[in-house]
């Protein structure tokens, strides 16, 4: 999703010249405080406005308006919309009914996740799929079927409001009672003049809202949207928090975690290794495979079930920060360890032997620890747990190793579901 580069003023000069501003950039870019800035596909969003922690405890206690516009978008319509989209993904899409959304892994032949996102049905026939670049994978699968494709990414514009005061801000904004919308439901609703719809989702692990705003009114809906939240401690958060917040509650991202098994190319810039490629079962999105509906993917998928072979799941882990940083400063690498979420694989070991892998380390600030997520074989999850972390500095270099104690998931209390 993100490219993993923060930009100090005057460097990568020709990295931010060649991106473009979001539908709410003119909004957003006057208000931030910090040289952090994040490329993210074609597009530069803020990285941090003010302060980290400051933006992730609005996430948590407050509300928060973060720009999630350069999130792939695609558009999928016609006769055979919903027959290719039931084909696709590895949930029973034939319960997906008008005005909903449905988390979905989707799975090549092999049974590895090529993508995983939202599905939105907007009418019978449209359906808008928000997740990893799959267009030519999706195109891959539609031959003989009536339907068209159309990138949506640069329709609209995702302000996502997060925290437990978001249903106050749209009440505020919108003059209209939210709490009867349901998590992963789709309402209408009408701001600074601009006619946009409005999903309960997000990925933070908080209640609220993801508002798909017309380009063109991107940053009127803004600054309105900011203007009614002054109330309730409304703050713009940036990707940095955003990032935490999802590895707090236990929210897999691909690139910062696995490699995508399709062809499409990475809206981030990262290594592409077939060893980072899983199953929706490695990923703990068992829950999200329907075995007894077909879809590309699915023999795989049972034969990986019957497999008597050792499986590794995905876990949560606890560090030592004071661990992490000594050994960053034996290194001369003070600075580079936790300086922000680290995208990419450390390898895992107990006793010695390599037994698996760790990925997307941060610090959070709402635990005040480290943290990160792990794919361990079966016979290391129970928690408590101990193992070995190979650290790794922003270069991807070798800092030495770190212990790692397996905790459960998520690592902090998901409410976006809440009423």
């Amino acid at each position: 999703m993100l490219d993993n580069i923060s930009l100090a003023a005057g460097a990568r000069a020709e990295t931010v010249a060649a991106c473009e501003g979001t539908p709410f950039h003119q909004a957003t870019s006057g208000q931030v405080r910090t040289t952090w800035w994040y490329t993210w596909d074609k597009y530069i969003v803020p990285d941090v406005y003010t302060s980290m922690p400051k933006e992730l405890a609005a996430i948590r206690n407050a509300v928060a308006m973060i720009d999630m516009s350069p999130l792939p978008k695609m558009e999928i319509r016609g006769a055979d919309a919903h027959r290719l989209i039931d084909r696709l993904m590895t949930r029973d899409m034939r319960r997906l009914e008008v005005d909903h959304v449905m988390y979905t892994p989707w799975c090549n032949e092999d049974g590895f996740i090529v993508g995983d996102g939202l599905v939105f049905r907007l009418t019978q026939d449209r359906f808008v799929v928000s997740g990893e670049t799959s267009h030519a994978w999706f195109a891959s699968q539609a031959v003989g079927l009536d339907v068209e494709f159309r990138n949506a990414s640069d329709d609209y514009g995702i302000l996502s409001l997060q925290g437990p005061r978001s249903f106050d801000l749209m009440q505020a904004a919108t003059g209209h009672d939210w709490s009867s919308l349901k998590f992963s439901q789709i309402g209408r609703a009408t701001i600074a003049g601009v006619d946009l719809f409005v999903a309960r989702q997000g990925f933070t692990g908080e209640r609220g809202f993801e508002l798909w705003v017309p380009r063109e009114g991107g940053a009127a809906v803004w600054r309105h949207l900011q203007s009614a939240g002054q109330v309730f401690g409304v703050t713009c958060a940036g990707e940095y928090a955003v990032d935490v917040a999802r590895i707090e509650a236990g929210l897999i991202l691909v690139s910062a975690d696995y490699n995508g098994a399709g062809p499409d190319p990475r809206t981030a810039r990262v290594e592409v290794v077939d060893d980072l490629q899983i199953t929706p079962f490695e990923a703990s999105l068992g829950r999200l495979v329907d075995l007894d509906h077909d879809f590309v993917g699915r023999d795989a998928l049972k034969a990986a079930q019957a497999s008597l072979e050792p499986k590794r799941r995905f876990v949560g882990l606890r560090y030592d920060a004071m661990e992490i940083v000594r050994a960053a400063a034996e290194k001369s690498a003070y600075g580079t360890a936790l300086s922000r979420v680290f995208w990419g694989s450390m390898q895992a070991f107990k006793e010695g032997q390599l037994v698996g892998r760790a990925s997307s380390l941060a610090y959070s600030p709402t635990l005040r620890q480290a943290i990160s997520f792990g794919f361990l074989p079966e016979e290391l999850l129970s928690p408590g747990s101990t193992i070995e972390v190979e650290l790794k500095d922003d270069e991807g270099a070798s800092l030495g190793l770190v212990g790692a104690t397996v905790v459960p998931l998520p690592f902090v209390e998901i409410r976006r579901s809440k009423a």
